[in-house]
């Protein structure tokens, strides 16, 4: 809305005679002024036209009174901020402006009016109209702009995570060739050793991993600005793949514990990312532990929000570094990427929720992820 371009002015009331001199007070103001004489044409009014910012409505009429139209005009969704003005011949004590107050009026005028006071009192509400009006558009604008610059942060980040992976990569890749063509020397000798076939295998498996990990990480982050959330159990998924990575943490000598996860009941959110950026929370709690330990995974719900933390029994982190490891290509592991604390932040975020880190070296590391319950979501029961 311009400065300049008219708003709409409702003015109700049964009598023409008061329409036409509340037409001639506010003509001076340049606004659209629109006349209705009874509270039925009112509302006929309201349903048509999308924006009434504001009313002049009579107290006193024989259909219906001002106070109730009031109230209708207020539970309309499209009506609900109108600033309405009473104006009354009859009910002029203190209990009748306070009964007007109640039912939403931003001002109550006695009659007989006085012309200049009502202009004034009209022209100031346009002015905070048109105000809010351009405040909620510059909100809006910069909310946009906001969004925008965080999508171009994202897909620059992307392109430099492109850049650095296709570097990663190819280290699996050559490993893998070269493993290649010793099995295939192997295999052209007439009793090929089974002890070197065997370790090319174990190699080449370990490799894959790694490039299905690598890839798996860029996927993550690449969909978490866009992720469609499905109501599921949460409690259920969590023992899903803590059975999955129950093995895991066998073969690293590590106990994997799984506590309250029953009672997290129905949560909306992306399985494949929230997995994602739990494993690699998980994968770090074990990296932690080489001489094995304790890996606890924890679930409490509360009225507003469902809670998981990772903890482990490892050697810490050093407080220096609690504040920088959710930085994009931050790692201090020996062939790192430096995404898996960065793919937990933003999947985290991406699900509305935020992720904690508290450590101290010699004590572990506990990891809190905290997500709001879905609005569309029922809730468990207590």
């Amino acid at each position: 809305m311009s400065a300049h371009e008219p708003i709409n002015i409702l003015m109700v009331d049964d009598q023409p005679g008061k329409l036409l001199t509340y037409e001639a007070i506010l003509s001076d103001l340049g606004e659209n002024l629109i006349k209705a004489g009874s509270a039925r044409e009112a509302l006929a009014c309201l349903l048509h036209i999308d924006c009434m910012p504001i009313v002049l409505l009579d107290v006193h009429m024989p259909d219906l009174d001002g106070f109730t139209l009031a109230d209708l005009i207020h539970q309309h969704p499209r009506h609900a901020q109108t600033a309405i003005l009473f104006i009354s011949a009859v009910h002029l004590t203190h209990r009748d402006q306070l009964q007007g107050y109640a039912h939403g009026a931003v001002d109550y005028i006695a009659a007989p009016i006085i012309p200049e006071l009502l202009r004034a009192k009209v022209r100031v509400f346009a002015a905070l109209y048109r105000k809010t009006v351009a405040l909620q558009r510059a909100m809006a604008e910069r909310q946009r702009l906001e969004g925008e610059a965080r999508r171009a942060q994202h897909f620059a980040l992307l392109g430099r995570l492109a850049a650095g992976l296709s570097h990663e990569i190819r280290n699996p890749l050559a490993a893998l060739f070269l493993h290649v063509d010793v099995l295939a020397e192997a295999l052209q000798q007439p009793t090929p050793e089974r002890a070197e076939v065997t370790q090319a295998l174990a190699e080449m498996r370990t490799q894959l991993t790694r490039l299905e990990d690598l890839v798996q990480d860029y996927l993550t982050l690449a969909r978490t600005s866009q992720l469609a959330r499905t109501p599921q159990d949460l409690g259920a998924a969590l023992h899903a793949w803590g059975a999955e990575w129950q093995q895991r943490a066998i073969s690293q000598g590590v106990l994997l514990r799984l506590e309250g996860l029953e009672a997290l009941g129905t949560v909306a959110l992306h399985a494949n990312t929230l997995r994602r950026a739990l494993f690699n929370l998980v994968q770090n709690a074990l990296d932690a532990m080489p001489q094995g330990g304790t890996l606890t995974l924890v679930g409490r719900r509360t009225p507003t929000h469902v809670q998981l933390q990772v903890r482990d029994t490892g050697g810490g982190i050093p407080a220096a570094q609690c504040s920088t490891i959710f930085e994009p290509l931050y790692t201090t592991k020996p062939g790192g990427t430096g995404l898996g604390l960065y793919i937990v932040q933003e999947s985290v975020a991406a699900h509305g929720g935020q992720v904690t880190v508290e450590s101290a070296v010699g004590q572990g590391a506990t990891f809190t992820l905290r997500f709001p319950w879905a609005l569309d979501t029922p809730q468990p029961g207590p």
